[in-house]
């Protein structure tokens, strides 16, 4: 076998997915070129025949406006549309993998070896709250931006930007461009649709802001507002495509004034009748691109109505849109470049050639008469995947897609490998009250037909009554994690993508939560320490043999005693640094059983010495270890009778949890909110502090 490495309105009750025809009977590729009838299938060139056969997509506006307000006349009550869609079993979404080892730096006399975010594949960036290019350390933390110089003995801030009203979630690093990516806290004249704040279908408006660091200090250069929320984005040769989830604005819904059926009747046909007046930008998100002293340059519907594509049938009234960004030139020079989908997404994950969106089906549950207490009429909770084609560095061309049975974890439950898609989810069952309802995981392999990404091969039965904590693709190989009271690791050979195959099982106590490759041979999980009855007992790092696929081992393990790591649920927290094999990850003690418990707060580093693993060191940011408190408090058990049990837990300055670490030659980087310390990569000792 090969092994190449290349997550206002209460939930009335729980929803599922929407059908399996709900997006896309048919799926393609991008062709603006074509003069099509209002809503006809695109024609292809011979070259594209057997990429997509019926892609839909609109011709003009008027289709468009047509379609969206016959779903939302479907869809629209006395409260307006918000009661009928809601997500399922969302997993959230977690995080990345396979750390970038060492580049050199180009504008550089010496070499110098620098660690980059840890990211699944190789050639596709991913953003974070810290970047560096070896010169530069740029880092996000309580939205400033701080610019510091690493050429240095010591790191020196050389610039400082506060952002106001603004909420940075993340960034890239591109030359002397930073693109950040969060969202507005207020909004300025220009985004004003309305002055009348009543209660309606809110949108968030997502913004990325273009900062120069070339200068001492940093300058904003643009900002750019669109509806929608900030879902995640992706870096291919300084091509960024960004992925925001809108949702229609404008509406500011009536509402029964009253009890009674008139008063809902009458709500109803007000809102029906909203409906019918409603224009493109209240379905379209809005966008408006301002310049560094807040003017305007531009300001109109994201994308054009003959680039939003959609299904045959009621999707709902969410849009997917990809918006593509070169980060060589000014932020939208030119113009604003996306391509749009009338369907949901939830969960991102990019090879170099393609960018999927994936998100748990839809359904409206007023359609169904199904008894609550059982399951047996539901639909099978289903995810939708849409693939995008992001080879064009200057477009993002929507190709196809398919499902698969249950829920994706994160992006790593997906891999692009030979031209298959493969997808590792667990179905949960519905929500109710019956106690024979069991989960079950599988591995679907899916290939791109005329009819779409389809199902061609699966594995299934894994981890009966268990869910998927971590997944690991490697090539031909897939590593799954489930875990309810043990921890089966499963390794699953996909060299034959239609008969995929488990090839070994190793059940021990815990669980990973991330599985990092190390070799063809051996894998890395970080997680959680458990007893049998599946208590977690704190953090657990787990070497893994797997040079016998069908006898997996667990060779060594180093535990954290009430431990948690940020790895767990973000892999970007994770570093490797491959020179050394070496490991370091956040840590901090939550669970403390007595006051003489010694808790921890910063980063352990851990090194691959054949195969075994050893502590190096560890860093903390914390001036004086944290103290401990312990109250004993009585509590109610299951048969109404109390105990007394005592309860114990650390107490110290939590903006000194350290969130990233980062490596330049012979120094370790680790942030915190209050500050970035410098240690010597061979001793842990700590070098310098450089406060915020």
């Amino acid at each position: 076998m090969r092994n190449d490495y290349g997550m206002g309105v209460s939930v009335r009750k729980i929803i599922t997915a929407l059908t399996c025809s709900l997006l896309l009977n048919a799926c393609g590729v991008d062709n603006r070129d074509n003069a099509l009838g209002p809503d006809q299938s695109v024609a292809l060139s011979p070259s594209q025949i057997q990429l997509a056969s019926a892609l839909t997509s609109f011709e003009s506006c008027d289709p468009f406006l047509r379609h969206v307000k016959a779903n939302a006349l479907d869809m629209v009550g006395p409260w307006g549309v918000e009661g009928g869609y809601f997500p399922v079993v969302m997993e959230s979404e977690i995080l990345r993998d396979s750390s970038e080892v060492a580049v050199m730096d180009s504008t550089s006399v010496s070499e110098t070896q620098y660690s980059t975010t840890n990211i699944q594949e190789a050639g596709v960036d991913e953003p974070d709250i810290i970047k560096t290019d070896g010169q530069r350390i740029v880092a996000l933390v309580e939205n400033r931006l701080h610019v510091l110089d690493a050429t240095g003995e010591q790191l020196r801030q050389s610039g400082e930007l506060q952002f106001d009203n603004f909420w940075a979630h993340d960034m890239f690093l591109s030359g002397d461009r930073v693109v950040v990516f969060g969202q507005m806290n207020e909004i300025t004249n220009p985004l004003l649709r309305s002055t009348n704040h009543r209660p309606g279908w809110h949108s968030p408006i997502t913004t990325l802001i273009s900062v120069d660091i070339g200068n001492s200090t940093p300058q904003i250069t643009r900002r750019l507002h669109i509806d929608g929320r900030y879902v995640s984005s992706r870096l291919v040769d300084n091509s960024a495509r960004i992925v925001i989830q809108s949702s229609p604005t404008g509406f500011e819904w009536f509402y029964p004034k009253g009890s009674g059926l008139r008063a809902e009747r009458e709500a109803e046909e007000k809102n029906r009748q909203l409906i019918r007046d409603s224009r493109i930008d209240n379905w379209v998100p809005w966008f408006a691109l301002e310049a560094n002293n807040g003017a305007l340059l531009q300001e109109g519907t994201l994308t054009s109505c003959d680039r939003v594509y959609h299904p045959s049938s009621n999707s709902g009234l969410q849009m997917l849109n990809i918006i593509t960004v070169d980060l060589d030139e000014e932020l939208f020079e030119e113009r604003v470049t996306s391509t749009s989908v009338l369907a949901d997404g939830q969960t991102v994950y990019s090879s170099k050639q393609n960018l999927y969106v994936a998100t748990t089906e839809w359904f409206d549950e007023r359609t169904l008469s199904i008894d609550p207490q059982t399951n047996s009429e539901r639909p099978k909770v289903t995810t939708r995947i849409h693939k995008f084609d992001i080879s064009d560095p200057a477009r993002t061309v929507y190709r196809s897609s398919g499902q698969v049975p249950g829920t994706v974890l994160n992006q790593y439950s997906m891999s692009e490998f030979d031209g298959h898609l493969r997808v590792a989810t667990t179905d949960h069952g519905w929500w109710t009250s019956r106690q024979d309802a069991v989960s079950e995981s599988y591995v679907t392999i899916l290939k791109e037909t005329d009819d779409g990404l389809v199902e061609i091969g699966q594995v299934g039965n894994l981890g009966k009554g268990e869910r998927i904590y971590a997944v690991r693709f490697l090539g031909d190989l897939a590593a799954v994690v489930t875990f309810r009271q043990t921890d089966p690791l499963y390794t699953i050979d996909l060299s034959q993508p239609e008969s995929p195959k488990v090839l070994g099982e190793l059940k021990i106590m815990g669980y990973s939560a991330y599985l990092h490759p190390i070799t063809d041979k051996l894998l890395l999980g970080v997680g959680q320490d458990a007893l049998e009855t599946g208590q977690t007992l704190g953090t657990q790092v787990s070497l893994f043999d797997i040079s016998d696929l069908s006898k997996p081992t667990r060779i060594d393990q180093w535990r954290l005693p009430g431990g948690s790591s940020e790895t767990e649920f973000n892999a970007r927290a994770f570093l490797h640094w491959l020179p050394e094999n070496l490991f370091v990850l956040p840590v901090v003690t939550h669970q403390i059983a007595t006051s003489n418990d010694d808790p921890f707060a910063g980063a352990v580093a851990l090194e691959l010495n054949g195969q075994s693993l050893d502590e190096r060191g560890r860093i903390t940011h914390l001036k004086s270890d944290p103290k401990v408190t312990c109250q004993r408090w009585i509590e109610e058990r299951d048969n109404e009778t109390e105990v007394e049990r005592q309860h114990c837990w650390p107490d110290f300055d939590w903006r000194g949890t350290i969130q990233r670490s980062l490596i330049i030659d012979d120094q370790i980087h680790t942030l915190s909110s209050l500050g970035l310390l410098s240690s010597d990569l061979e001793s842990m000792k700590p070098l310098s502090f450089l406060p915020f």
